[in-house]
């Protein structure tokens, strides 16, 4: 299995060096999605440690129902510009937002001048991802979510009502995300965070 595991981990790294750069990102992340499957989620929890740079919105749509999915794709671009504009209200932008995983557990969340750190979980059978915050200045204690690996990036998403919660708790008027609440009512599960470059 660990030679496997290995072998699956360089046909990754040969993917980096594609000539064409959407062909390339194309075939890592469908490879780390190889990966993780044949390691039953344990490359995402190897390779998800260390420091990760926020580059833009990450959204999922799965619904029971074919046609909304369909829609649903249709939309994400939408759903992505909502999500940026409540995002820069809270001051989450490129630059300005990381987020670093450590091997014990721990992490430490940096947005603007606002530090926030605690430890995590990771379930590599589920992919759950949950951040249990020691700050006392949140109205939330945890945030629990998806970790999943897609080639260089890290997509970190979270039920709807969970982000907006979080959001609400760096400061955004929640008026901001009505519209993606009205967007992604037709859907049995949506989930929207954030993805990172590794820096």
């Amino acid at each position: 299995m660990k030679r496997v595991f290995i072998m699956l981990v360089a046909l990754v790294a040969m993917c980096g060096t594609a000539s064409a750069q959407s062909l390339g990102d194309f075939l890592k992340g469908a490879v780390t999605e190889l990966v993780d499957q044949a390691t039953g989620g344990k490359a995402t929890e190897y390779m998800m440690t260390g420091s990760w740079g926020y580059t833009a919105p990450a959204v999922r749509l799965e619904s029971d129902n074919q046609l909304a999915t369909l829609a649903g794709n249709a939309m994400v671009s939408t759903i992505e510009t909502k999500l940026q504009s409540a995002y820069n209200f809270v001051g989450i932008k490129p630059g300005s937002y990381t987020l670093t995983l450590k091997e014990d557990m721990t992490f430490t969340m940096v947005i603007g001048k606002r530090t926030l750190s605690g430890t995590y979980t990771y379930n590599s059978d589920t992919h759950a991802l949950e951040l249990l915050f020691n700050s006392k200045l949140l109205k939330i204690t945890s945030l629990k979510g998806f970790a999943h690996m897609s080639g260089d990036n890290l997509d970190v998403v979270f039920d709807c009502t969970k982000l907006v919660n979080f959001l609400s708790a760096l400061g955004s008027k929640v008026s901001m995300l009505n519209s993606i609440t009205q967007l992604v009512n037709n859907y049995d599960n949506v989930l929207v965070g954030f993805t990172y470059n590794r820096q």
